[in-house]
């Protein structure tokens, strides 16, 4: 699938066309110039140098040098109107393929593809700025259940659902993704622990009273399990962050399925209290 590197050389190619069609509409124009210039001429002194047969022939030649000229500038523009126009249409489907490969077509969001490219760059930019960044992850309860319940489609539409609430709760450069299955993550660049948890806690406490499936009286609440880490506090590079996230996500789901069946679980978000964590080393908590 195309990428941002393909995209530039497709542009770099263009750029080297319409180049063409310029070097070549110059010495066209140049190549007419010399020889009606020369035609002109010879035409003089072949008939001797009165300056009315002069005056003639240039006129004579002038119109169809003009002609030609009128013609060459004309077909140019159509020819670079024509190249412009391709450009657009050809940058455009680039972009939509290059989105296609970036993105989760039911849900609408980035891919786990692109939210390890991202979450590659932001580490790295974390560790030059010395600013704070933190992910989740987050993992659906009981899909299989709702499958084998309602059907697949149910459970499609509510994956959707949860895309949207997800979508809902993150900022514009905020990177959030299905991971595949059931699991779904965030990037959050300059975001530090105390910020990590606040979106959690009202992504949680949104799930817990919307329901991400509704029709006539059949309604569906779902239940997540969710995982923080940070940088620095949970780790330095890309594994640590991501092992850090699932530990702390595969506690949260144990420590909720050996709560009270029955009980509303809104305390804590996550296995760990925000007090609990280490501290950011870089922002506020």
């Amino acid at each position: 699938m195309p990428n941002g590197t393909s995209l530039a050389a497709s542009e770099c190619n263009l750029v080297r066309e319409e180049a063409s069609i310029n070097r070549i509409a110059w010495a066209s124009g140049i190549a007419v110039t010399i020889v009606t210039v020369g035609a002109l001429i010879a035409l003089s002194v072949e008939v001797g140098g009165q300056w009315w047969h002069f005056t003639l022939y240039s006129a004579a030649a002038g119109v169809h040098f003009a002609y030609a000229l009128f013609c060459g500038v004309v077909i140019r523009r159509m020819h670079l109107s024509s190249y412009h126009r391709f450009k657009a249409r050809l940058v455009m489907q680039l972009t939509d393929l290059q989105d296609m490969a970036y993105r989760d077509e039911l849900t609408g969001l980035f891919n786990r593809r692109h939210f390890y490219e991202v979450l590659k760059i932001e580490v790295e930019k974390a560790r030059l700025s010395r600013q704070p960044l933190a992910i989740l992850v987050m993992d659906l309860d009981g899909l299989k259940t709702i499958n084998d319940e309602y059907g697949h489609g149910v459970g499609d539409e509510i994956l959707a659902n949860l895309g949207k609430a997800m979508a809902r709760h993150t900022r514009t450069h905020d990177v959030a993704a299905r991971l595949g299955g059931d699991e779904f993550g965030i990037v959050m660049p300059e975001t530090d622990k105390r910020g990590a948890f606040a979106l959690a806690r009202r992504l949680w406490e949104d799930l817990e009273r919307t329901p991400m499936y509704q029709e006539g009286d059949k309604s569906i609440v779902v239940t997540v399990s969710v995982g923080l880490a940070g940088y620095p506090w949970g780790g330095d590079e890309v594994e640590e962050l991501i092992q850090w996230a699932d530990a702390d996500m595969y506690a949260n789901k144990v420590s909720r399925k050996l709560a009270k069946s029955g009980d509303a679980i809104t305390q804590p978000v996550t296995s760990q209290g925000i007090d609990s964590a280490p501290d950011d080393g870089y922002g506020n908590v």
